[in-house]
């Protein structure tokens, strides 16, 4: 695939440059080019989708400042922006900066009880949706009752993009269970990491296996899995 700078949309210090290339096979589409694997291959889906007449419905959650979200939009996807209460104004304003305000909408996880944490999605369904560094938050156990209620958001065939921050990476020095079994692992990272990452509390660190396995026990099938150079695990997995 041959590609042609379209603009670059200059980086914060926590998001990577973002270059929009073009698809020689489809002029009308800027395919974002991202230092992050997983979220290039939801672009291109996205892209790939748009190119076929469909507007797909994307779900992503934890999704930070909006960037993500806004570069999603502008491929030609509606998305739904989740994250804490306190995301609201920079998701916003990042899509109304890409003129994509009309395809990003934003709602507030529920972080009083976990129960509804995922109550903000009204038993909507969508063609993909983004988990991007929002399990680890959670015991194994939990992780995997939330992940079955996100697999529900999915329509059959709908894929599941997914990362967690990895037992092979720096965040496991001086990480006290490191020899637990992932059902056991749940504990703080050290004082300086947890400052640097903004990790305050308890965290699961995961194996490729370990989110493999989380997968499927939730009732996915794994498309594909790798971990990053930095020792982030990731996956894609599919409603069946």
């Amino acid at each position: 695939m041959q590609t042609f700078a379209c603009y670059t949309v200059s980086a914060s210090h926590f998001s990577p440059t973002v270059t929009y290339a073009m698809d020689s096979h489809c002029k009308r589409e800027c395919v974002p080019t991202v230092d992050d694997e997983l979220e290039q291959l939801i672009l291109r889906e996205i892209a790939l989708r748009k190119r076929h007449g469909d507007t797909p419905r994307v779900l992503d959650l934890h999704c930070e400042e909006g960037r993500r979200a806004s570069a999603m939009a502008v491929l030609g996807a509606q998305v739904l922006a989740v994250d804490t209460a306190d995301r609201q104004a920079s998701v916003l304003e990042r899509a109304k900066k890409e003129n994509v305000s009309d395809a990003v909408e934003f709602r507030a996880l529920n972080e009083d009880k976990k129960e509804t944490r995922l109550g903000c999605l009204k038993n909507e369904l969508f063609e993909f949706v983004f988990c991007h560094h929002g399990i680890h938050r959670l015991p194994y156990a939990e992780a995997k009752e939330t992940l079955r209620q996100i697999l529900k958001t999915l329509h059959i065939g709908g894929k599941l993009y997914i990362s967690a921050y990895g037992l092979h990476s720096a965040l496991a020095e001086g990480y006290a269970d490191t020899d637990k079994r992932v059902e056991e692992r749940f504990s703080p990272l050290t004082t300086a990491l947890a400052k640097n990452y903004g990790l305050r509390g308890s965290v699961c660190l995961y194996t490729e296996r370990n989110l493999v396995n989380l997968l499927f026990e939730a009732g996915s099938s794994v498309l594909r899995s790798f971990t990053t150079t930095h020792g982030t695990v990731k996956a894609v997995a599919v409603r069946i």
